[in-house]
């Protein structure tokens, strides 16, 4: 019977003492992929380490993120000393940005469930930065739209009419305005007139963030996202410039990277940018919303230096992509109106204007 008492002793002693000694411990999260695409996939673990000076009930609850698509999970058991917990989830990334890696907290429960108390565990954690949606779907006619103007180019490009390169065959799909009569007279088939192509240097591509809406955000940084990877495929330089900073174009893997981890942190600012003035023989892209008057003028005087410029209207905050259908959508917002009064001036200056409405796809025309 005595040592009964003693155990019913030592047992009520450690639900005295037990909470208040168990001082704390540590928590490590990690990801074996800390960067990614939204739509792909990453494990993500947890390793907690907690000392019990007495026998207990320990309860670790893991809390979710719905950005990571990691749900809330939970991990108990009864332990004495020191206890060791591991738990693992795969993260689905759903949403571009930079994500904090969920952190546990941690309940201690005596053995007789007399007191409970919570655990404090300093958190060593990290982050996934989730770049924005890749589009290959893209129409070609859109790459080849920003490769216009500028030195010759030998495979891609946009074909310029003031240079004449002579003569080919007839393929399926050719215009019957490009029809060469006297070379067909004289080959006997078809034949049709070719021109060489040019292309650009680089492109450099504003995003006008000021008052945007985050929908309008998403859309721009996967478009942006899906046009720098396409056109870096074709080895032009690729920057991206924004109110809060600028890259200026380069290539290469470590670039682009950087590139696509800007476009991840993408965010909101009061008013917009400086358009950026930009290096000399390169496409300037300018994606706006409300196309201020701020906007507009940065294009132009942007002009000066650029190659071409493209000015992307997007007056609802969106695109459709690929896949989605919209519907018809009427009347003019306050930036097309004001597209509308600086048209003339804009053609002149050779700001090619581009507007995308609620049912109209990523089409280019030039």
């Amino acid at each position: 019977m005595s040592w009964l008492l003693l155990l019913a002793a030592a047992l009520l002693l450690s639900a005295l003492v037990m909470p208040a000694a168990a001082g704390g411990g540590s928590q490590r999260v990690s990801a074996d992929r800390e960067r990614g695409f939204v739509g792909r996939e990453s494990t993500v673990r947890l390793r907690a380490e907690f000392f019990l000076p007495a026998p207990a009930y320990w309860r670790l609850e893991w809390r979710g993120e719905h950005n990571l698509g990691l749900s809330p999970a939970v991990k108990s058991g009864f332990g004495w000393g020191g206890v060791v917990v591991e738990m693992s989830a795969t993260a689905v990334l759903r949403r571009r940005g930079v994500h904090a890696l969920p952190r546990a907290r941690l309940f201690v429960r005596d053995a007789l469930g007399l007191r409970s108390s919570e655990v404090r565990l300093t958190a060593k954690g990290g982050a996934i930065t989730v770049y924005p949606r890749i589009w290959r779907q893209l129409p070609p006619d859109l790459a080849l739209t920003l490769l216009a103007e500028g030195p010759q180019a030998r495979q891609l490009g946009l074909e310029d009419a003031s240079r004449y390169r002579g003569t080919r065959e007839y393929h399926p799909g050719d215009s019957l305005k490009r029809i060469h009569w006297k070379a067909t007279a004289h080959h006997d088939r078809l034949m049709v007139r070719e021109f060489s192509w040019v292309r650009a240097t680089g492109v450099w591509i504003y995003i006008d963030s000021g008052g945007a809406s985050q929908v309008y955000l998403d859309h721009v940084a996967e478009l942006s996202a899906s046009l720098a990877l396409r056109l870096a495929e074709q080895g032009l330089a690729v920057g991206l410039s924004w109110a809060g900073g600028s890259r200026s174009p380069a290539r290469g893997d470590d670039a682009m990277r950087a590139l696509l981890a800007e476009l991840a942190r993408l965010d909101a600012v009061a008013k917009p940018g400086k358009v950026p003035l930009p290096p000399a023989g390169v496409n300037l892209l300018v994606l706006t919303q409300e196309a201020p008057l701020d906007v507009i003028e940065g294009a132009l005087a942007a002009r000066a230096r650029a190659a071409r410029v493209h000015l992307l209207l997007f007056p609802e905050g969106f695109f459709l992509r690929p896949g989605e259908t919209g519907r018809p959508v009427w009347g003019k917002t306050k930036g097309m109106e004001r597209l509308q009064q600086k048209r003339s001036l804009l053609a002149a200056a050779g700001v090619y204007v581009h507007v995308f409405r609620g049912n109209e796809g990523v089409l280019f025309r030039r």
